[in-house]
């Protein structure tokens, strides 16, 4: 589709980051998208039901109990014609969120380090709304590699915990085992993604900021 045809379609997009919510609205309606934005998932919800758009666009960490796959599935279930894409700063959702099963298998998923050009994205917004999953040649070849280290799905469990400020004991409470036993986890993890581990480093640290980066991936 070109510009043109971008002109008819109605986008919601839901991001708690302002400056990211802004760089993608003011994207997509540079390229002729009619964008409604929202800053949590009640208001993108609210949004869904006011403007009844062609498709939405939601992150999946909102910094909040409530997630970008519930807000996901709840459009699924009540519009399900309208098109799914997540934008999210992670690899894997597990990373993410601690529902991702949440997520509809017909979202397109999107890396934002991975998103080059605003095309890219218009393209995935095109692909949710007909359903077609398979991925331009033009993302394809602006895409970076995806050589990153990878976790298991229960070290990414406790990366994401970590990253919201968990101690090594709260850690242990939600996973139901005992202090020595995270530990030992958090010293696999810290070996799986290669921070340094020396006298005067921390790894905690160097952990998170990976994490926040998106430079990591569960396997």
């Amino acid at each position: 589709m070109n510009d043109t045809e971008s002109r008819l379609l109605r986008v919601v997009v839901a991001d708690d980051d302002t400056f990211t919510l802004s760089l993608v609205s003011g994207g997509l309606a540079a390229k002729g998208f009619t964008v409604t934005t929202a800053t949590t998932v009640a208001e993108a919800i609210d949004a869904v039901r006011e403007v009844d758009p062609h498709a939405v666009i939601s992150d999946l960490n909102f910094g909040t109990t409530e997630t970008g796959a519930e807000l996901l599935q709840t459009v699924a279930d009540e519009f399900p014609w309208v098109g799914l894409v997540v934008l999210t700063s992670h690899r894997s959702p597990e990373l993410a969120v601690s529902n991702p099963e949440k997520i509809p298998s017909s979202a397109v998923y999107l890396v934002k380090s991975q998103l080059s050009r605003i095309d890219d994205l218009a393209d995935a917004v095109h692909r949710a709304i007909s359903g077609d999953p398979r991925e331009s040649d033009s993302a394809r070849s602006h895409r970076t590699d995806d050589d990153v280290p990878s976790v298991t799905a229960a070290q990414a469990e406790v990366l994401r915990l970590l990253a919201e400020g968990a101690s090594t004991r709260a850690l242990a409470e939600a996973r139901g085992t005992s202090v020595r036993a995270v530990e030992t986890m958090l010293n696999r993890l810290f070996v799986a993604l290669g921070p340094d581990t020396g006298e005067n480093a921390n790894p905690r640290v160097a952990a998170v900021t990976l994490w926040q980066r998106g430079g990591i991936r569960v396997r």
